[in-house]
């Protein structure tokens, strides 16, 4: 089964994250239903543009939202962390304007965001990193198809 969430629709509308003390924010039910989500599936796939070199703001409020203290991870007596989703994998799948290539460059935020600070804080193994870019170079035909294709890759590799 195949659960998508669409952020922007009226569902999963939440405001941005902010607070002044984290022991004093009072979980939402949106945030219980994502927190929900992300125990019950096995894969995570993600979507979106790239916006100034990183996911666009409504999906860092989603990973911040989601990836909560004792829900994604925790920290030992020892101060260590304990992933808690070990097991889980994730996708995701990124437009841009510009190349592609150079999201995959090792010093570029995109790829430690979920690799390292989201999914790999909580023990999730990335599995697919996918960008379609020169959305920006392209108009009209060949850039519809050009995102049709990059449309067709992201079903064929969410299906496996």
């Amino acid at each position: 089964m195949v659960e998508i969430v669409d952020l922007y629709s009226k569902q999963y509308a939440t405001d941005f994250f902010r607070f002044e003390n984290l022991r004093e924010f009072v979980v939402t039910p949106i945030q219980k239903k994502f927190h929900e989500q992300i125990h019950w599936a096995h894969e995570i796939v993600v979507v979106h543009p790239i916006w100034w070199g990183t996911p666009p703001s409504i999906m860092k409020n989603w990973s911040e939202l989601t990836f909560w203290p004792h829900v994604a991870y925790q920290y030992t007596p020892q101060g260590k962390v304990e992933h808690l989703l070990l097991g889980k994998h994730a996708k995701v799948f990124a437009t841009c304007g510009g190349p592609s290539w150079w999201f995959y460059l090792p010093i570029l935020p995109f790829r430690t965001f979920w690799t390292v600070e989201i999914f790999g804080f909580c023990g999730i193994d990335v599995s697919t990193i996918k960008i379609c870019g020169n959305l920006d170079k392209w108009k009209d035909e060949k850039r519809a198809k050009h995102l049709a294709k990059f449309i067709e890759e992201i079903r064929k590799e969410g299906l496996r």
